[in-house]
């Protein structure tokens, strides 16, 4: 008979149940370790130079800046990594000189130019193609990942849109150096510079526009590098203009160094002319003054008194000299009779 009270054996422990027991408890571990793995899957660095978009079941929740992000695990939150705000990205947007064969020169290209090239007509009935480098970066991370797809043909479109517009006001001179004389103007240069602060200046206003409606792209351009070519069709016309032009320069030129010759020539003239002019008159002034030096000595000491003694004098004085060139004289008294010629002697 048994005691009252006593509890019945357990099952023996056998190294079945032992083992049993143990996988239980390392696929509890493991469970427990794939949770945290789980858990912690979004849990990550953001390196420098780059943001991440957030997205909680396909919608975008946050955008978080370098450093690190606490997000829930997938399929909750799923992260994307993108450029940060301070990188610069560029797209290229041109005519295809690499591509297509044929150029003639660094400012022509063929007639078959790409699609995303075009002919651009300027303020002053120019025709200009432009190859551009547009450089841009990420201002609104969450709108750019939307809209990531189509953000580099949104990009040519509204560079072409602002080409028109910029084109529209401006002179072909603008874009590219067409005259020589004013390839190294101070003001053609500034006028080139400017180009491209107005294109960038009109996409941004397009971009900001498509914001303001709801469908910005989420990006801002920050330069436009152009560089502007001429149609071929063209090469002819600016080709026979170049060639004018070099020809009426270097008619200028001789032009000018004909008449800068006759010039220096013409002073030589003058002062030859002037030299010789200025000694005939100091010649003639000496003469003169030679001539009429007795005649001035005397008018300086005649007094009415003296007067006729000085004029006899002068008399007697020139008399001789005239006296002795005749070969002979004949003197006749004025207050004679009989108007009788004498002989007589020197």
């Amino acid at each position: 008979m048994g005691v009252q009270g006593a509890k019945p054996p357990g099952p023996a422990e056998g190294p079945l149940s032992q083992s049993v027991g143990i996988a239980f408890l390392a696929l509890r571990a493991f469970t427990i370790v794939l949770a945290l793995a789980w858990l912690t899957a979004n849990v990550r660095p953001i390196p420098p130079g780059t943001q991440a978009v957030v997205l909680r079941f396909g919608r975008v929740v946050t955008v978080q800046q370098s450093g690190l992000l606490w997000a829930w695990p997938r399929p909750i939150e799923t992260v994307v990594k993108l450029p940060s705000a301070e990188r610069q990205l560029a797209i290229k947007i041109r005519v295809g000189t690499a591509r297509v064969t044929g150029i003639v020169d660094d400012v022509t290209v063929p007639d078959q130019v790409p699609d995303d090239a075009g002919l651009y007509l300027t303020g002053d009935g120019g025709v200009v193609v432009i190859d551009a480098g547009i450089t841009w970066r990420i201002a609104d991370a969450a709108a750019y990942y939307l809209a990531q797809d189509h953000v580099a043909p949104a990009l040519r479109r509204l560079f072409q849109d602002a080409a028109v517009q910029v084109a529209a006001v401006r002179q072909l001179d603008d874009f590219m150096a067409v005259r020589p004389e004013r390839a190294s103007d101070p003001a053609a240069q500034a006028a080139r510079n400017e180009v491209r602060g107005d294109l960038v200046s009109a996409m941004n206003r397009q971009l900001q526009s498509l914001a303001a409606q709801g469908a910005g792209l989420g990006v801002e351009v920050t330069r436009a590098d152009v560089t502007a070519l001429l149609p071929p069709s063209a090469k002819a016309s600016f080709d026979a203009v170049l060639d004018a032009t070099q020809r009426a320069e270097q008619g200028m030129a001789t032009a000018r160094t004909e008449a800068e010759r006759t010039r220096q020539q013409s002073d030589r003239d003058r002062d030859s002319l002037l030299t010789g002019a200025r000694a005939a008159a100091d010649e003639r002034i000496s003469q003169a003054r030679a001539s009429t030096a007795e005649i001035t000595a005397l008018e300086a000491k005649m007094d009415p008194a003296t007067r006729p003694s000085l004029l006899d004098q002068l008399y007697r004085d020139r008399i001789g000299a005239i006296m002795a060139q005749a070969g002979s004289t004949n003197a006749i008294d004025p207050r004679s009779v009989g108007r009788i010629i004498l002989p007589g002697a020197n």
